[in-house]
């Protein structure tokens, strides 16, 4: 075997090997937070599906030099680290702006200790984490994360971000866009409820002071749970809708 048919082959080898990497470190990253329960197997499964999708176009559309291959593999880790990061802050934003929920209403149905995830978190919080998941999977969410996936190969092309030629620059906007976009959404849905309880507190407040009335223990808490749960009831039309809406337009920002 003459150099000439070497050196593509070896090539090809270290491009496939980098592009399995970013695969499997962006479903890895994207899902231990969204579904510990998924297996290693059943994670490693997708990332090879993904992967196998992506090489041939990878391959052959490549134009970057590559480098030596443990920079390439190092180089990919991070991308797709990166890639998974941001899909896990937005897709966990409906999570977050539960737990936001109960914990200016009072409503944290106390705490649980989560086995999958090793932590504490609250039951609200995750009621509206599987809402909002749930409205994202339903209106196609799915699809555009696979299809950014596939795409962040004519973003950043392997092996462009420890080679100098500019990948960290490309990668910088990913790493502080996605923060940002899934606060925003964590506030835009919990903003409604918040100001009805808000509101309830300050009614509550001038009534108190009004007209002489002492509360017993934990009913101002109780009725604006009451409060909070009417909201959420009243506007759950609005919060499945606009959390998908946002989820997916937060991520075609990010991939581009």
């Amino acid at each position: 075997m003459d150099a000439s048919t070497t050196l593509p082959t070896m090539a090809g080898l270290v491009i496939a090997a980098g592009v399995g990497c970013r695969m499997l470190a962006a479903v890895a990253v994207a899902t231990l937070p969204a579904f510990p329960g998924v297996t290693i197997r059943t994670r490693f499964a997708v990332a090879v599906a993904l992967a196998a999708a992506v090489l041939p176009a990878a391959v052959t559309s490549h134009s970057v030099a590559i480098g030596p291959w443990p920079l390439v593999v190092a180089g990919e880790a991070i991308v797709g680290g990166v890639i998974g990061m941001a899909i896990a802050l937005v897709v966990a934003a409906s999570g977050w702006a539960g737990t936001v929920l109960g914990s200016v209403s009072g409503l944290s149905w106390a705490d649980d200790f989560d086995p999958g995830s090793g932590e504490a978190s609250a039951g609200i919080g995750r009621l509206a984490w599987w809402v909002g998941v749930a409205a994202f999977l339903a209106a196609g969410g799915q699809f555009v994360i696979v299809t950014g996936l596939l795409d962040s190969f004519a973003m950043l092309p392997v092996g462009t971000v420890l080679n100098g030629d500019g990948g960290f620059d490309r990668l910088l906007p990913v790493v502080t866009a996605a923060p940002a976009l899934a606060l925003r959404i964590a506030l835009t849905l919990a903003l409604p409820a918040i100001t009805a309880v808000v509101a309830f507190h300050l009614a509550s407040t001038i009534c108190l002071r009004a007209v002489p009335f002492s509360p017993g223990a934990g009913l101002l808490q109780g009725l604006a749970a009451v409060v909070l749960l009417v909201a959420l009831w009243s506007g759950l039309d609005a919060w499945v809708g606009t959390s998908s809406l946002l989820m997916r337009e937060a991520l075609q920002h990010v991939f581009k």
